[in-house]
């Protein structure tokens, strides 16, 4: 029995490699589908339908439904976090640093915003999905208190609270505005505006 489920991990896995547009397909279709009526009533052959592949390939990419929530909810916090160390590299500036994180890491979650709400109502009863939706809050929020430990050793800055506090308090904004603005989405620049004034303020940036 090993055998086998090695051979078809290691074909889904060159797979990956090779054809990765055919899964990222995949990925695109189920995040529509669980937006729109939701992860439990989304069976596996509706995804290979809007992917506009057979069930069969689907089944070469992922060995269940489940798997790509998860890999939906990975890519979200990957995508996250990237906008973080990216902003982390473009500037020695902690403001630069600040807005550029801040702006790019709202457009994401407006983006995501109804694959964020699928993430946090599935968490209310699966074990799994609770799982996914701390990690895609925790993960951000622990790069951002990195993020003001070091602004206090090497700028003397001096936040509104403990670096996990406020971290946790920038993260629960940004999900939050983030649903604004994908209702609204002129309103980005104002709204990143605001929540960078406020980050500035928190973070004890205002002195500098």
């Amino acid at each position: 029995m090993s055998r086998p489920a090695r051979r078809e991990w290691s074909t889904r896995t060159a797979k990956d490699r090779q054809d990765s547009a055919t899964r990222a397909a995949l990925l695109d279709a189920a995040e529509e589908l669980f937006a729109e009526q939701g992860c439990d009533q989304t069976p596996v052959g509706q995804i290979a339908e809007r992917a506009e592949v057979s069930r069969a390939t689907f089944y070469v990419y992922f060995a269940s439904r489940a798997e790509v929530f998860h890999a939906l909810a990975h890519r979200v916090r990957d995508e996250i976090t990237r906008v973080q160390r990216e902003a982390g590299r473009a500037s020695a500036d902690p403001r630069v640093v600040v807005e550029t994180s801040i702006r790019a890491a709202l457009a994401v979650y407006a983006r995501k915003a109804r694959l964020l709400t699928v993430i946090r109502h599935q968490a209310l009863h699966d074990p799994e999905a609770a799982a996914l939706w701390r990690e895609l809050v925790d993960v951000p929020t622990e790069i951002d208190a990195r993020f003001l430990a070091d602004l206090r050793r090497t700028r003397g800055a001096e936040p509104a609270a403990g670096d996990t506090v406020v971290a946790t308090v920038v993260t629960a904004a940004l999900l939050h505005l983030a649903e604004e603005v994908a209702a609204d989405p002129s309103s980005l620049d104002r709204t990143a505006a605001e929540l960078v004034a406020v980050y500035g303020r928190l973070a004890g940036l205002d002195g500098d």
